[in-house]
């Protein structure tokens, strides 16, 4: 986990699902891409994300060329399925709906789009230099440049936009609201922050030898540790603070509650877990061979495999690989 960087290991919130830091497959550095990518799940942030389910029915997927696609449903009858284009040399994005998508170019540039079938479509510039970023609405976007800079802006077609700086040395972000944001440092200390236009702003300790979070709020966060190992916490000022063994062996998660967590183990094999202080605790397996995944509920899973198929998975997970629809093939890790 210690690989994570830039597009890797940033967090946000798209209000149904979080992301956790998940190390790519062997070949996920071609065309440009990171060395790892990000397990969309209630909101971690626009790093490395190459899928994102609006609905059961309706996904956005960005293809290994770097193409930018809204697909829809139902799926499995064609490969792709139908589909309108969105932009094109895209490293990642967030879309809080169809109309309006931030895309982060393969150029740093960071864009709200608004897809009407040209490409590119409508849009506005919201900054340069973006190394991540997670937006909590159209008026309120926090940005982590380059620099390891982490800004919340408020775009109106400048660049850069009005913003304050929220701190520096970040590799990692999740913003809760625009007055709380839990930040991962470069010494791997994860803080809850509360942006004033300080730097650092006032803040609380978490943890350290951090690797990856989540947080669903500021009293319950989950907290991947940089020896693999994935802890249910709750934040009290003491480091460690009071918190519960999820697993071990773990390079991704997406927690839907504190007693329903997706992990993906290191031998990319994916399970839905209850944790109840067992290691590991009670659990289904969902799948084996996972790139990445997205869970929509904890009956259905976007699951990408390493082979770079796309699947629409629905539980109850009894089988390997359970029920499912493809959704589309070629799609970047």
């Amino acid at each position: 986990m210690s690989g994570c960087s830039l597009f890797g290991i940033t967090f946000v919130t798209l209000g149904a699902f979080v992301a956790a830091c998940v190390e790519a497959p062997d070949d996920a550095t071609s065309e440009g891409r990171s060395e790892s990518v990000v397990s969309a799940i209630t909101g971690t942030a626009s790093a490395g994300r190459s899928f994102q389910a609006l609905s059961l029915n309706q996904v956005v997927v960005l293809g290994s060329d770097g193409n930018l696609w809204i697909e829809n449903g139902p799926f499995a009858r064609t490969v792709p399925p139908p589909r309108l284009q969105v932009d094109g040399n895209v490293a990642s994005f967030q879309a809080l709906s169809t109309s309006d998508i931030f895309v982060l170019g393969s150029n740093g540039n960071l864009w709200l789009e608004h897809p009407n079938g040209a490409v590119p479509p409508p849009r506005t510039q919201v900054d340069g230099n973006v190394a991540a970023f997670q937006a909590l609405s159209t008026s309120v976007v926090f940005v982590l440049g380059t620099d390891g800079k982490l800004w919340r802006e408020t775009p109106n077609g400048a660049v850069p936009p009005p913003r304050t700086q929220v701190d520096g040395n970040v590799v990692a972000f999740q913003a809760l609201s625009a007055s709380v944001v839990f930040v991962l440092g470069t010494d791997g200390k994860l803080w809850r922050e509360t942006p004033n236009g300080a730097v650092p702003p006032p803040r609380a300790q978490v943890d350290g030898n951090v690797a990856a979070f989540q947080a669903l709020s500021t009293s319950l966060v989950f907290v991947l540790g940089s020896d693999g190992k994935l802890w249910r916490e709750a934040p009290n000022g003491a480091v460690p603070p009071p918190r519960l063994q999820v697993d071990g062996n773990v390079i991704g998660f997406q927690a839907l509650s504190a007693s329903a967590v997706f992990a993906l183990g290191s031998d990319r094999n994916l399970w839905l877990e209850a944790p109840n202080g067992a290691v590991p605790p009670p659990r289904s397996q969902v799948d084996g061979n996972v790139a990445n995944f997205q869970a929509v509920d904890s009956n259905n899973v976007l699951t990408l495999g390493l082979d770079r198929n796309l699947w629409f998975e629905h539980g109850p997970f009894r089988v390997v690989p359970p029920a499912r629809e493809i959704v589309d093939a070629n799609v970047a890790f």
